[in-house]
């Protein structure tokens, strides 16, 4: 399968996240898209062929990029499973690793009670 024109769009799509300004709105959504790319990157090529574990590992540190770690770990999860090189895996490995730390470290924000009562008017 010819993987120049997705290659091209990826290509196109991580230059553009990358003059963002780090961690802003905008460079999260761009590399959402990246993530996105590169796994349809990974799902058009071979399970064992080099473009396929270089675009799962994009797809993962992609998503780890647009603090999505809980898609991060999805995604390495399931390439885990699929990839066939020994040094892919590895790779994933780490990228879970590192989303599982940052979703432990994601604090959702809570809400203070407001006491209150109703009067009839």
């Amino acid at each position: 399968m010819d993987l120049a024109e997705p290659n091209d769009r990826v290509t196109h799509a991580i230059l553009e996240a990358e003059r963002l300004a780090p961690d802003s709105l905008e460079a999260w959504a761009a590399f959402r898209v990246v993530s996105k790319l590169e796994e349809a990157i990974a799902e058009l090529s071979g399970v064992d062929d080099l473009p396929a574990d270089i675009a799962r590992v994009g797809a993962v540190t992609a998503a780890l990029s647009a603090e999505e770690p809980l898609r991060a770990i999805r995604l390495a999860e399931r390439y885990i499973a699929a990839s066939a090189s020994d040094a892919t895996k590895a790779q994933l490995q780490q990228c879970r690793d590192e989303a599982e730390k940052r979703l432990a470290a994601m604090r959702v924000p809570t809400v203070p009670l407001i006491k209150y009562e109703l009067r009839a008017a």
